[in-house]
């Protein structure tokens, strides 16, 4: 039954049901609400508000259960407050709150319930005997509580009157106050009281731990001053003192700013004035050690134009555009490093593995006569591997970036970033955005170690970055000059490997000239029928390899035989490799409907794409299987919905797209494709299905269309058309804004294929498909 209350809020406290509180009200319309109800002998409803410091409050304001109570006293104080004591009746639930003169409230009144049985004779039992332990071990609950307590048989009295002494949140209070079955009561009511009592230990063996410490620390520190009198009495050197003294000595003579040479000197103080055992002296000794072994100077040798050029002819073929770059680099420090320090030169290197990024990099540094020194990134999750991990325990550390610049010997080294596109990021933190600082010529010239905790001078080193993709950030990749490795032709592996493969693994292995030949067909065959890559790591495996067996057969030779070299051919290569490991042709062996080659980049480099098509009996439904990337099924719709809105001029029969299902498939189904430039292969694969014409088996295409036919520009040129001779195509056509990369391609490759320039799919089409 509902009944119609004075309404008291309550601040941070609840009211328990048989239990009498005193309570200071301050609120001007709460106070005259609790001086009528006095007067009058009525009973209101106290209730907790949910966030204490809200002074107007609604019903959301208020929690839903209460308590019905009797006020037994009023006394108003000087400060203009009063002072009532409350004693608690009944649980009940708020209904409605009345905002006419007095604030009143609609409440109805919730019954408590408990099933008698052994089970909760048991629980009451325990909730005693837990409460009598825990009054044991806090103070601040009166000394006559647990005899208040023991004098309680009913159960749900006991819970309220015991809740009322616990230490427990408004949020627990309002808990208990809401659960109306005794039994789950006296359960909450015991966990709690368990887990205090497990807090309350465990507090005690941290502060005799702590005890045990500080007395230690006190006892050493004491023995120690004794230690120091005995020893200047005997006159005898005091070691410690000695190697504070050498520290400062670096400290002084070292190079470091202003701010890295005060912080040093202030905390080597802090040094003299601790402990030698202290764990804060150990800490604070390395943090200096860190600051005296970094290179604070720049090295200014002089550096020979041609002797740099010489240097990077001789350790890479080819590259043209970087050993530009760096000489470009060497001609304007010449100029102006007696004006002022050229900013940091920031390069990323990106190409498919094995086309020599990293070992570039080494060369770049003897080149230019810098340090150099490399630093992994592949896998790196935790920003603080950049940053470095802030000085709050005894096994922090630099970032991967301090740590670098601490194994060189000058400010101005060649530090190269290898593989920056595999980074990842998890919950530690954002490795790459953490880099933008490092990288970035206008901020890394105060650049802040959380380590360190004062400002290094990273503007004059040589960051080089190496990738596999562009797969990296824009705002990071904003900061870097990118110069693309394309794959290289078969005639540039070809001297790579005559110049330094083969001179590399004869010396490694212990072979001389006059053991071993290797001729230029077996290379070649090595090349087309061993390797398939855009670099030159497995062909140094395939020649490493022919070495170790010509070693093993020379040792087993008799002494005369080994005056013969050893020759290597193409006719004899399958002793010393095996059958060939790559079908060199993947162009069709002749003209077929529905089969069109397309050309891809991959990390690898270059690749084929054949794309099938076929048409069956259906309703009009297109089919798309081969593990597809959300761009290559979007090209797929893009060359469907062109070939269905131009059917007439392909003289394709309308029904045919509401009687027919078009199945378009890229084989190797387990490897994942997808990429922007697929779209006037699918194209033309579907014209030639629809229209059962054939394709043309001796040519390749790249490009992306759009639905009015167009064709857009493509990238990684240089790598799709290596992989159309790899595979004895002959004849490629590639969109027409790309004609501008044509002369920067090599001079073989250009000379061995067709290259034909298109702008519509209607012009692809004319030279792709066999018209019948």
């Amino acid at each position: 039954m509902a009944r119609i209350l004075p309404l008291i809020p309550l601040r941070d406290s609840v009211i328990f049901p048989d239990v009498v509180e005193p309570l200071f009200i301050g609120r001007p319309k709460f106070i005259a609400t609790a001086t009528v109800a006095y007067e009058e002998g009525s009973e209101v409803f106290v209730v907790a508000q949910r966030e204490s410091k809200t002074e107007d409050i609604t019903q959301k304001d208020l929690f839903d259960v209460g308590t019905i109570s009797h006020i037994h006293h009023l006394m108003k104080l000087s400060d203009g407050t009063i002072k009532i004591l409350v004693g608690g009746v009944k649980r009940a639930k708020l209904k409605s709150v009345d905002y006419s003169n007095i604030i009143n409230a609609t409440v109805v009144e919730l019954k408590s319930y408990l099933r008698e049985s052994k089970s909760t004779d048991g629980l009451i039992r325990a909730i005693k005997s837990t409460f009598s332990q825990f009054c044991k071990q806090n103070r601040s609950i009166p000394s006559d509580t647990l005899h208040t307590i023991s004098g309680i048989d009913d159960p749900e009295k006991l819970c309220d009157v015991m809740s009322s002494y616990l230490p427990l949140k408004l949020s627990e209070q309002q808990e208990i106050l809401e659960t109306t079955n005794v039994k789950k009561r006296i359960e909450k009511i015991l966990f709690f009281m368990h887990n205090q009592s497990e807090l309350s230990n465990l507090e005690k063996r941290i502060k005799n731990r702590i005890k045990k410490q500080v007395e230690k620390q006190q006892k050493e520190y004491y023995l120690t001053e004794q230690l120091k009198a005995i020893n200047k009495e005997l006159g005898r050197d005091d070691d410690q003192n000695a190697e504070l003294d050498k520290l400062e000595e670096q400290i002084s003579s070292s190079n470091m700013s202003s701010e890295a040479k005060d912080r040093a000197l202030s905390d080597l103080k802090k040094i003299r004035n601790l402990p030698p055992l202290s764990q804060e002296s150990s800490v604070l000794r390395t943090y200096i050690e860190w600051l005296v072994a970094l290179p604070w100077n720049s090295d200014h040798s002089e550096i020979s134009m041609k002797s740099a050029s010489d240097i990077l002819n001789n350790s890479h073929f080819g590259l043209k555009k970087v050993k530009d770059r760096i000489l470009e680099y060497i001609a304007v420090d010449k100029r102006i490093k007696k004006i002022k320090k050229m900013k940091s030169q920031i390069l990323c290197f990106v190409g498919p593995p094995g086309v020599g990024k990293t070992s570039l990099g080494k060369a770049i540094a003897t080149a230019i006569k810098k340090p150099f020194v490399r630093i992994a990134l592949g896998g790196l999750c935790d920003e603080a591997e950049i940053r470095g991990h802030r000085r709050t325990y005894v096994g922090a550390m630099p970032g991967k970036i301090i740590q670098a610049m601490k194994k060189v010997t000058a400010k101005n080294s060649v530090v190269m970033l290898d593989e920056i596109d595999k980074i990842g990021s998890d919950g530690r933190g954002d490795p790459l955005s953490a880099l933008l600082e490092v990288l970035d010529p206008e901020q890394n010239n105060a650049f802040v170690d959380n380590y360190l905790e004062v400002p290094y001078d990273l503007s004059e080193v040589i960051f080089i970055a190496t990738a596999n993709s562009f797969e990296i950030p824009l705002p990071l990749l904003d900061r870097m000059e990118v110069i693309q490795l394309s794959g290289y032709t078969e005639e540039e592996k070809l001297e790579i490997a005559k110049r330094f493969i083969i001179s590399k693994q004869f010396s490694e292995n212990g072979l001389s000239e006059q053991e071993l030949v290797i001729d230029d067909s077996a290379i070649r065959c090595i090349i087309q029928k061993y390797t398939m890559e855009s670099g030159v790591r497995n062909l140094e495996r395939e020649i490493a390899k022919i070495a170790r067996k010509t070693v093993l057969q020379l040792e087993l030779k008799t002494e005369d035989s080994l005056k013969t070299p050893m020759i290597v051919s193409e006719q004899n290569l399958e002793k010393f490799l095996g059958a060939e490991k790559h079908i060199a042709s993947m162009a069709l062996k002749e003209p077929t409907v529905g089969v069109v080659m397309g050309l891809a980049w991959t990390e690898m480099g270059g690749d084929v794409l054949p794309i099938e098509v076929i048409k069956l009996p259906g309703s009009g439904q297109l089919i798309t299987t081969g593990k597809l990337g959300e761009v290559m099924q979007e090209s797929m719709k893009a060359a469907y919905s062109y070939v269905k809105s131009k059917y007439k001029e392909f003289n394709i029969d309308e029904e045919d797209f509401s009687k027919c299902d078009i199945h378009i498939h890229a084989p190797e189904g387990a490897v994942p494709k997808d990429g922007p430039s697929a779209g006037v292969t699918i194209c033309t694969a579907i014209v030639s299905a629809m229209t059962q014409q054939k394709v043309r088996s001796d040519i390749a295409m790249t490009g992306e269309i759009t639905l009015v036919g167009r064709v857009l520009a493509i990238g990684g040129l240089k790598e799709k058309l290596l992989a159309a001779r790899r595979n004895n195509i002959k004849t490629v056509l590639i969109p027409q804004e790309n004609e501008k990369d044509i002369p920067e391609l090599p001079e073989s490759l250009r000379n061995d294929l067709f290259i034909h320039c298109v702008s519509t799919i209607d012009a692809v089409l004319d030279e792709a498909i066999i018209k019948s």
